[in-house]
């Protein structure tokens, strides 16, 4: 029985390395209950003590390999999930288990420490007096670009030309901001009230545009 239980150690030492230091793989001996092998012992078992299984081979399915994965916890009260497989001799009989436990608390820790990082407790709004002149360059930025598209510039903008442009910067979104209309309206050169005009009516015909073409 022991011969036939060998050939499964160098396995049982892969999967330890494989998964260290948070794997403990232990062979046991259903005929002797006793344990044949176990490698990372993180548990404190060794080779000889009784598994305490107190099973044979005609306790199991013969068509069911595998036994998991399930869940127990360990002499720590540490959060252990485990799998078994079926160690079968030459004549297809159950002679041996082994059993693949994963320590999870650590990777519970670290999963805790990861979640916090990127959902951080007490987090508020970005401070509107740090980020101002960063919108502010947003704005500008935008608006240069509209012009070097559409090969213009501010003083050659017409009232239509204009109104293209804040329709440009409202599909971008730029008019959410606090303050954002009269940052724009003083990079124009054009008073407040004017910017709050064309916007109104450029989402009003934007509305009434929608509102034909969802009628279609």
């Amino acid at each position: 029985m022991a011969s036939e239980l060998s050939q499964y150690i160098s396995i049982a030492d892969a999967l330890a390395k494989l998964f260290h230091p948070h794997a403990e793989v232990v062979i046991h001996d259903i005929e002797d209950d006793a344990i044949f092998y176990i490698a990372n012992s993180y548990s404190g078992r060794e080779k000889g003590d009784s598994s305490n299984l107190k099973i044979n081979a005609q306790d199991f399915n013969l068509d069911e390999d595998v036994i998991g994965p399930y869940e127990k916890f360990g002499s720590k009260g540490q959060r252990i999930r485990s799998i078994t497989s079926v160690l079968k001799d030459n004549k297809g009989n159950p002679s041996g288990l082994m059993c693949i436990n994963l320590d999870f608390s650590i990777l519970e820790s670290s999963l805790l420490v990861v979640k916090e990082f990127f959902h951080p407790a007490n987090v508020v709004s970005r401070p509107e007096i740090l980020f101002r002149n960063e919108w502010l360059e947003v704005i500008q930025l935008a608006i240069r670009s509209y012009l070097k598209e559409q090969a213009q510039t501010l003083e050659s903008l017409d009232v239509q030309g204009r109104k293209a442009l804040l329709a440009h910067l409202d599909e971008k979104g730029l008019f959410y901001a606090r303050k954002s209309a009269e940052q724009v309206a003083v990079h124009l050169g054009i008073s407040r009230a004017t910017i709050y005009k064309d916007l109104g009516e450029i989402r009003k015909k934007k509305k009434e545009t929608s509102n034909i073409l969802a009628g279609l």
